[in-house]
């Protein structure tokens, strides 16, 4: 018999994770989703261009998507890691491998949707938003490709990170990799900031992330205005540096999978 991965085995370890934290998931997704309705629904409500409702669904994107949502995954493999409750799961008859394929099911099935639902609303709001201004007015812009792309791979790398720490530390699991995490990140806009601040020579205005496109702006004796993009320069990396980029990311995100799979086994020797 196969000891890494049977399907049978895996099919009952994934009814046992229903059973047992069905309810659990049930009750955030649940939550979560209602919280971002409330966010991303009040666009339709008016007949006239709302900035506040516009900025919901960017509030949504870091409040809900990047924030309350990794609630969810920080309880992945937390009863592995606690005390309490992982001998039972230590003592459960399936490989290593197939205990941390249904944590990662469960995890990656609610954050797929959960983004998949993140988009189509913020669409499919749009569009009906739109169909209730007037034709010649403003009309809501859909959020930019890149934009969207970015915070995707955002997305994924954190609830990866999250998905680590919920079998990685034993207690307050979510407290200290939120923490490690808004340290790290702290860390990495301080540096690039500093740096892109420093080989642009400081301009005026510097819109950028790390890994993204950077826009500039120089003034002359604090005068704000531009016309027609004087004094504005857009600086995008090239197809291929962007590939690969997103191919990093892609590495790194298994990479946190993989780390998290050698954590179990850990726990279970």
């Amino acid at each position: 018999m196969n000891q890494i991965f049977n399907i049978h085995r895996f099919a009952l370890v994934v009814k046992l994770d229903l059973v047992e934290r069905g309810k659990n998931y049930l009750l955030i997704a649940l939550l979560l989703t209602i919280l971002l309705l409330s966010l991303m629904l009040p666009i339709v409500t008016s007949s006239k261009p709302s900035g506040t409702f516009e900025a919901l669904h960017y509030m949504a994107m870091f409040m809900v998507m990047l924030f309350a949502s990794s609630f969810y995954t920080s309880s992945a493999m937390t009863h592995y890691a606690a005390a309490p409750t992982s001998i039972s799961n230590i003592m459960l008859p399936a490989s290593h491998f197939e205990k941390f394929l249904s944590a990662l099911f469960f995890n990656l099935l609610f954050v797929i949707l959960f983004l998949v639902l993140y988009f189509q609303l913020h669409y499919r709001t749009i569009d009906i938003a739109n169909a209730k201004l007037p034709s010649w007015g403003y009309k809501y812009p859909y959020m930019k490709v890149d934009l969207a792309v970015y915070f995707s791979f955002a997305y994924f790398m954190l609830h990866s990170i999250i998905f680590l720490g919920s079998i990685y530390f034993s207690k307050r699991s979510y407290v200290k990799t939120a923490a490690f995490t808004c340290v790290a990140v702290l860390v990495v806009f301080t540096i690039h900031f500093t740096m892109s601040n420093y080989l642009t020579h400081y301009p005026s205005k510097l819109n950028t992330l790390p890994f993204a496109s950077w826009q500039m702006w120089y003034f002359n004796d604090g005068n704000f205005a531009v016309f027609l993009g004087l004094n504005t320069f857009y600086i995008q990396f090239p197809e291929t540096v962007y590939r690969a980029i997103q191919g990093f990311i892609t590495v790194f995100i298994l990479s946190i999978w993989y780390i998290a799979y050698l954590r179990l086994k850990e726990k279970e020797v």
